[in-house]
């Protein structure tokens, strides 16, 4: 930390807060900007800003990355990655590969999850100090638009002060009524994260993207999975057949669905992973008279909070928390703090989930566009009919292109093999405004697995040459 602490009784500072604690002066740099919370959004926004010049200081508790890199997106790849390929290895007969005596060492694929974690944690600590962003480890609370208190570890108290804030605190996993975290039978995705259960049954309460990752993961561990889910469906940002023919593949794996049921806490002692949704942290921002809506801060399309200069990103603020919609918030926030113009838009928000096979889709569902748009086109094309899919044993599911009557793109959704990087020419062609004649006329090489995107928007228009339209 670039602060100066002194003992002296007369000192002149210029750029620099004087704060005396215990008889130590504190000289404090003044900062262009302030973000307090170093996850996607905050960390992606020091660099943002950094980049452009400014002096930057990004207030953190505990770990850079925040839930995705530490507890979220990344450990859980980490550890489906292998589940995954372990199932497939048990799938190399097929291919004529004969395998024996194939098992999982659950201690180095936990390691392997932690390693991987760390590698990337010292990646981003290592990208702030090259740009000069002035990392201050501890807890912050503001306590004026222009002013944050800092705690550190040995409960040292200093403030710093910032032109402009963007706060970045991020979300916390929400608690079950009855069933409160006990890190024992009462379990957050922290805790399974950790090698140190491997249950013989374990009940998931909720069906949407962490749960279901969970239940694969722990499915092919050995664990006897039970997925409980209030609402009628699972999955609801996703299309309702991709959501049909999944549910196929969760009975294949015996993975039990229990939906439009309330999990009971009464009724088992077995460990219960509780992921229901999450909230987001206010906690350090009570000084400040934020807008809020549903739980949320509320930000206009250009981040910026009811208080003019107070800037907002990530969970804290976002009905879609995904990672990458924080780092696309983060970098607007940055931008806008540092007077460019910048507009967020909700549009074209891709999702992927890595199952086997993997489900990924961007836009409007088929159900979303009907009731939008009334009369639609959708255009479907099989896996089974793709050669590539054939070749390399990977025939289950679909691909799924939905626009409108004028043919533009509204939605793509795929359940199949590689879905996640297929989303991305999707998702370029969602974002620029294209209708299906132009994703259609792009050939694509052969074999591969977008000739199945090129297909699906053919058959859109009734012209698709591999099945009959």
């Amino acid at each position: 930390m670039a602060f100066l602490i002194i003992k002296s009784a007369c000192i002149v500072a210029l750029n620099y807060t004087i704060h005396v604690e215990n008889d130590i002066i504190i000289l404090m740099p003044e900062f262009d900007l302030a973000i307090l919370g170093g996850g996607p959004a905050g960390y992606v926004a020091a660099l943002r800003a950094a980049q452009l010049g400014a002096k930057v200081a990004l207030i953190e508790k505990d770990k850079v990355g925040g839930t995705c890199l530490n507890r979220g997106c990344i450990p859980t790849k980490a550890l489906i990655t292998c589940t995954n390929f372990y199932e497939k290895i048990q799938k190399a007969q097929d291919l004529g590969i004969k395998v024996e005596k194939i098992s999982l060492e659950v201690t180095k694929i936990f390691q392997r999850k932690k390693q991987i974690v760390e590698r990337l944690v010292k990646g981003v600590e290592f990208l702030l100090r090259k740009n000069q962003v002035e990392l201050i480890w501890g807890v912050g609370k503001i306590l004026a638009p222009n002013k944050i208190e800092v705690r550190d570890q040995n409960e040292n108290r200093f403030e710093i002060s910032s032109k402009r804030l963007i706060l970045a605190t991020g979300s916390s996993a929400l608690p079950l009524p009855g069933a409160n975290f006990d890190h024992e039978r009462f379990l957050s995705s922290d805790d399974l994260l950790e090698e140190k259960l491997l249950p013989k049954k374990l009940n998931i309460v909720g069906g949407g993207v962490i749960g279901i990752h969970f239940a694969f993961i722990f499915s092919t561990l050995g664990s006897e999975v039970t997925i409980y889910e209030i609402q009628p469906e699972i999955l609801p940002e996703c299309d309702q057949e991709i959501v049909k023919n999944f549910k196929k593949i969760l009975a294949a794996k015996k993975i039990k669905l229990l939906t439009s049921t309330r999990f009971d806490p009464k009724q088992t002692s077995d460990p219960t992973l509780i992921c229901i949704g999450r909230r987001p942290n206010l906690s350090g921002l009570e000084n400040l008279p934020l807008k809020i809506e549903n739980h949320r801060v509320w930000v206009n399309e250009k981040m910026e909070t009811n208080l003019p200069g107070i800037y907002a990103a990530g969970d804290l603020v976002s009905n879609k928390m995904f990672a990458h919609v924080a780092f696309e918030q983060g970098i607007v926030a940055a931008e806008n703090a540092l007077g460019k113009n910048r507009i967020f838009s909700y549009e074209a928000i891709p999702y992927a989930l890595y199952t086997i096979p993997e489900i990924a889709g961007v836009g409007y569902t088929e159900k979303q566009a009907q009731e939008k748009f009334g009369e639609i086109k959708v255009g479907k094309f099989p896996f089974a009919a793709l050669g590539i899919a054939h070749a390399q044993g990977e025939t289950e599911g679909f691909i799924k292109v939905i626009a409108d009557q004028n043919n533009k793109i509204l939605g793509v959704h795929i359940l199949g093999a590689n879905a996640s990087e297929l989303l991305g020419s999707a998702t370029i062609a969602i974002k620029n405004g294209l209708t299906v004649k132009q994703l259609g006329e792009v050939f694509q090489a052969h074999p591969s697995y977008p000739e199945g995107l090129q297909e699906a928007a053919l058959n859109a228009l009734k012209k698709s040459l591999h099945i009959i339209s």
